[in-house]
């Protein structure tokens, strides 16, 4: 409701600038603050979940590799996630965006141009897919489908639609596996944030600052990265 008004706010306000009728904007705005921001699925039957660095690369990012090329995938969806990627960003990922690795350069929300720097074991694995993948071309998409239901198999060159549950399917059964129950595709975005939080040294010291977290997680204003560092769990 809050996007919703926040969308009309917006096309009124143009059209009291431009000299159309309007809706009175102190209703709108009044309106506006009866539905306060909420964060991490406050509604929901699932609540928003932050992994800490042991929950995410010491149990569920393990329980993919199982030697299978679709365990191989599912590792990537999660270290994607992980690395701080939108569910539709990893699924519009091409061979194009991976040009100049170890660095991942895609075009995230907003239109805004975005990065990352792979660590040795997310490109080890980015590595073995790659070498499996027969013939990608640079428009290729880099996670792949699933095909068949008896012998299930990776669908080469095939990749899944943006609104599709798929990704949503992948992360909650490896999070079921991995003993950590409800766990879905944003989760692992918010975890990004919660484990560069929490990286810190003997002494207490941050590793990482807040303009660190702003930078992987794509948020435009900072002031954003702090409301989501706020809520960020102990």
């Amino acid at each position: 409701m809050r996007s919703r008004i926040t969308v009309a706010l917006s096309f009124n306000s143009w059209c009291a600038e431009h000299g159309h009728d309007a809706i009175d904007l102190d209703r709108l705005r009044r309106l506006k603050r009866s539905y306060p921001k909420v964060y991490g699925k406050a509604q929901a039957p699932n609540p928003g979940r932050w992994l800490s660095h042991h929950e995410a690369f010491g149990r569920l990012v393990p329980v993919c590799q199982d030697g299978t090329l679709i365990g191989l995938r599912d590792e990537l969806v999660i270290r994607f996630g992980l690395a701080g990627m939108r569910k539709a960003e990893i699924v519009n990922l091409t061979w194009r965006n991976l040009a100049v690795l170890p660095a991942v350069e895609w075009i995230g929300k907003g239109n805004r141009p975005r990065r990352i720097q792979l660590g040795q074991s997310f490109l080890d694995a980015l590595t073995h897919w790659r070498d499996a993948y027969p013939n990608p071309a640079d428009d290729s998409p880099v996670i792949c489908r699933t095909a068949g239901t008896t012998r299930p198999r990776i669908d080469w060159h095939h990749g899944y639609r943006p609104d599709t549950s798929s990704l949503h399917k992948i992360v909650t059964r490896r999070a079921e596996q991995a003993g950590l129950g409800h766990v879905a595709p944003h989760d692992l975005r918010r975890s990004a944030a919660a484990i560069l939080h929490h990286a810190t040294e003997n002494s207490g010291a941050h590793h990482f600052d807040l303009l660190d977290m702003q930078r992987v997680l794509g948020h435009a204003d900072p002031a954003t990265t702090m409301r989501r560092k706020r809520i960020v769990r102990s």
